[in-house]
């Protein structure tokens, strides 16, 4: 009897010792995971760095980019709750004179940015167009299976003038918005003159149309000379690219 009880005892202590040490096992490699190689299994072929140092749960990417989109110098770290759930969620975050957040994570074939807030430089325009930096308001998208399926908060360009007779910038803003699988953000300037359409398909390959309205022929003439074309109501030029 006393012999059996000590079987007993000492197999559920096996049993549980096993599990124990699977625990500490996985909780020790991961605290000891360096964030290059968290990045290289979760990110996107399209995300790129200079740099990737420290651990997963603070570490620093430089010049990070995602295609042609130009973040900078990021840190990053781990996120330890959504952890514990089975999500891999990692905190991106630019201090400075040009803060930048957002909160990433890549599973199978969803992709997720959520909390997007701050300004991204675009130092070499986008496309075709003058745009020199993006704004970002409580953005949050989803992928799936390369195709939007959730879109909210508010995305923003800010445009250096196109022509010698206009204002020397102009800003422009809207909501974001899933329309056939792909991410569209509509953008008005602040008297409506100015529209711009966002359209960026799951694959990274965007397209952008601005339309400009109410301008008088001295000034829409040597636009349409420099690429613009007649649309209705105004003048307006097409751009396309892939981040």
């Amino acid at each position: 009897m006393i012999g059996r009880w000590i079987f007993v005892r000492e197999r559920a202590l096996t049993r549980r010792g096993w599990l124990a040490l699977a625990v500490l096992t996985t909780v020790g490699l991961i605290a000891l995971l360096p964030l290059r190689v968290a990045v290289g299994m979760a990110a996107p072929e399209n995300v790129t760095a200079r740099s990737i140092e420290g651990s997963v749960w603070s570490g620093r990417i430089g010049d990070l980019r995602v295609g042609s989109l130009p973040l900078g110098t990021i840190d990053a770290g781990l996120r330890p709750l959504p952890l514990l759930l089975g999500r891999a969620e990692f905190d991106l975050r630019r201090e400075g004179a040009a803060p930048f957040a957002a909160i990433a994570s890549a599973s199978g074939g969803d992709v997720r940015l959520s909390g997007v807030n701050g300004a991204v430089a675009l130092p070499d325009g986008l496309g075709g167009l003058p745009v020199t930096s993006l704004a970002f308001s409580d953005l949050s998208v989803r992928m799936a299976n390369g195709k939007c399926a959730d879109a909210q908060g508010s995305l923003g360009m800010t445009l250096a003038s196109p022509g010698a007779l206009l204002p020397q910038a102009v800003s422009l803003s809207g909501k974001a918005r899933c329309e056939g699988g792909s991410l569209v953000v509509p953008m008005q300037g602040p008297g409506g003159m100015e529209r711009l359409t966002m359209r960026i398909a799951g694959d990274g390959r965007w397209q952008a149309d601005l339309v400009l309205a109410g301008l008088p022929p001295e000034v829409s003439g040597p636009l349409m000379q420099g690429g613009f074309t007649a649309r209705p109501g105004g003048i307006g030029i097409g751009t396309s690219g892939q981040f």
